[in-house]
């Protein structure tokens, strides 16, 4: 019984290496065939997960301009706000210091008046000595 299992044993693989040797053309074909359909599986695996990582990165790349352009948005709003607070300010001073003028001017008017309606010549003198010029009596 051993020696017909070997016998057919032997049998077999002669059968298989006559197939292969008188099919060898077809064989490779066939295992060319099977590498390059698995290697182009593998090459567009790695293209879809370069693919899916660059759209990956651009979503991120997208929400941090996202987030400049707020935080750029809310800066420029605070220093509008900051403008018109200061501008509000300016004008408020400027308003005073106007008023405070006025009433500079007219008290030195009252004085100038008094003076020249009690002393013409005192009057004289302080307007020779504030314009640096020479009082001639028409």
């Amino acid at each position: 019984m051993m020696v017909s299992l070997d016998c057919e044993d032997t049998m077999i693989k002669k059968q298989i290496l006559d197939f292969v040797l008188k099919n060898w053309k077809a064989i490779l074909i066939v295992l060319l065939l099977l590498v390059m359909v698995l290697k182009t599986r593998y090459d567009y695996h790695l293209m879809e997960k370069a693919y899916n990582t660059m759209i990956d990165s651009n979503k991120a790349q997208l929400e941090g301009l996202r987030q400049l352009h707020e935080e750029e948005i809310e800066a420029k709003e605070r220093l509008l706000n900051k403008y018109i607070s200061d501008m509000n300010e300016l004008e408020q001073r400027y308003d005073i210091t106007i008023q405070e003028l006025e009433k500079q001017r007219t008290k030195k008017q009252r004085k100038y008046y008094k003076k020249f309606s009690q002393n013409e010549k005192d009057f004289i003198k302080d307007i020779e000595k504030i314009l640096g010029v020479e009082y001639v009596s028409p």
